[in-house]
């Protein structure tokens, strides 16, 4: 009985660590949409690609002509916590001003899909798409084009995400969003 438990338990362990392994050569093969290198971006824009109907570069200036909403957060920082006022609009309303490609044909394709938000200096994080959806969690996560009164427009947006205790997300000096659905 023990043995079989272990028996299962190993090959469970080898299927997922296969899975794991080939999803990843997917991803690995997969190709992104072509984009301009992101060295040649002006300082302060931001490239919006993947699946979209209208990618584009956005200036500081396209940023202030959507929305604007305004967040007092505190998060974790290695130096302690850091409390900061963010104003910006929502990334929803970014992406949703580029017209994302969803299929109205599959069930809540929405949730599949993604956002990379990447900086200058190449760091990345991830937002679920369902996370700033208003029809499921409905977070109203920023990029923000000031901090604290100050205009971000010379170094870039920042992501800004409201309710993580942890700064890991907001990504300072943005330079790109891909908004696109994993390979599977």
């Amino acid at each position: 009985m023990v043995r079989r438990r272990i028996l299962r338990w190993c090959v469970t362990c080898a299927v997922l660590a296969l899975t794991v392994f080939a999803g990843a050569s997917a991803v690995a093969s997969t190709s992104a949409p072509t984009a301009p290198p992101l060295t040649r971006l002006p300082a302060g824009q931001v490239l919006l690609i993947g699946a979209v109907a209208h990618p584009e570069i956005l200036s500081v200036a396209n940023l202030q002509a959507l929305p604007a909403h305004t967040e007092t957060v505190t998060f974790q920082a290695v130096n302690g916590p850091q409390t900061h006022t963010f104003t910006g609009p929502l990334l929803l309303d970014v992406l949703s001003q580029a017209g994302p490609q969803f299929d109205s044909t599959i069930k809540n394709d929405k949730l599949r899909y993604y956002i990379s938000v990447s900086a200058t200096d190449n760091y990345r994080t991830l937002v679920a798409y369902g996370e700033i959806d208003p029809g499921f969690e409905n977070k109203e996560i920023l990029l923000a084009i000031s901090q604290d009164g100050q205009s971000l427009a010379t170094a870039g947006p920042r992501l800004v995400v409201p309710g993580d205790m942890s700064g890991g997300r907001y990504v300072t000096n943005v330079n790109r969003v891909f908004f696109e659905k994993p390979p599977l």
